[in-house]
């Protein structure tokens, strides 16, 4: 398997930046991925995350995944990418800083487009678009906190929600809609696609090793159930709740410090009952009550950090359907 000059005979590992172009300073503009390729044939799956800046946990611990892992086990080949955008983790920042575009939001990319575009059109060609599933691990930056699998409505749902429940993570939520991610490009050409949404907000202080080791967990788990990997699905819950998403609750638009009721994540609630507020960073007034809009149960994630921006998800709510046995 080879990616740009990156290259990996059956049974062995490589590294290396995937370069995409270069920038009107002449700067290389470079994707690091590893690829494992399998000492026999299966099927390939891409892992990526950190197409914001300053969504790092999973390049603490995918690397480590990597070297986990023995090529002459593996069926198929991996191609894994830890932290997508360079330019904005070096410069502290959720967008790309060659062009201030989220890597996530220029669906398969331009090859006529800005350095971004570019960069994402040259690897979803080269990676995903050869690829027979997609695991786009994301977290909550510095203002969320989430612990689920989400599923596109489009493509092959059936088939990406058996991979989302074997990840093993608390909530698998059915029905994303449609959004301009490289993920949701991907659901639209038939590939079994996850969005796994692990960490953020407080994690890396507060629950690193859990949250590292549900990252690792999703991308052995899904090798597994893909007949790339032998062995068991590892996981640190009994069962997957798995859910239709139906509400995505944002800001309305009132300033202030906003607070989540976190103890309410996975709980089921009734329309009207009290998810959070916002208070006066001055007075201290309550400025707003953030109230459900109608029953269902809040899904593992939204705000988790007091000072949010106006784009951040607060709570979803979902309606159950089914509860799955894990293991």
């Amino acid at each position: 398997m080879k990616l740009g000059t990156i290259e990996a005979a059956p049974g062995s590992k490589a590294f290396g930046s995937f370069q995409t172009g270069e920038t009107h300073g002449q700067f290389p503009a470079h994707i690091p991925l590893h690829i494992v390729n399998g000492a026999e044939d299966g099927p390939t799956l891409v892992v990526q995350a950190g197409t914001s800046g300053l969504e790092i946990e999973p390049s603490l611990i995918l690397p480590h995944v990597v070297k986990e892992l023995d090529p002459a086990q593996v069926h198929g080949a991996l191609i894994l990418v830890p932290l997508m955008n360079t330019s904005g983790f070096e410069f502290t920042q959720v967008n790309s800083a060659w062009d201030d575009k989220h890597l996530n939001r220029l669906g398969r990319g331009d090859a006529d487009g800005s350095i971004s575009q570019q960069m994402v059109h040259q690897y979803y060609q080269a990676a995903i678009a050869n690829a027979d599933a997609l695991l786009d691990i994301r977290s909550g930056s510095q203002w969320s906190y989430h612990h689920f699998a989400g599923v596109y409505s489009a493509g092959d749902v059936e088939k990406s929600r058996d991979l989302a429940v074997a990840l093993g993570l608390p909530q698998v939520v059915l029905g994303l809609g449609a959004d301009d991610s490289m993920a949701h490009e991907a659901a639209k050409d038939g590939l079994a696609v996850v969005t796994a949404h692990i960490g953020g907000g407080p994690g890396l202080r507060d629950y690193r090793e859990r949250d590292l080791a549900r990252i690792r967990n999703a991308v052995l788990n899904a090798m597994r159930h893909l007949g790339m990997l032998a062995g068991e699905l590892e996981s640190d819950r009994d069962s997957v709740i798995v859910l239709q998403q139906h509400t995505v609750i944002m800001p309305t638009g009132a300033r202030g410090f906003t607070f989540m009721d976190k103890t309410l994540r996975g709980k089921a609630v009734k329309a009207g009952d009290q998810l959070g507020y916002v208070r006066h960073p001055f007075s201290g007034e309550a400025l707003e009550a953030i109230c459900a809009p109608r029953s269902g149960i809040v899904v593992e994630g939204g705000a988790a950090w007091p000072v949010v921006p106006e784009d951040t998800v607060l709570a979803i709510l979902g309606d159950l359907v089914e509860e799955i046995a894990f293991g």
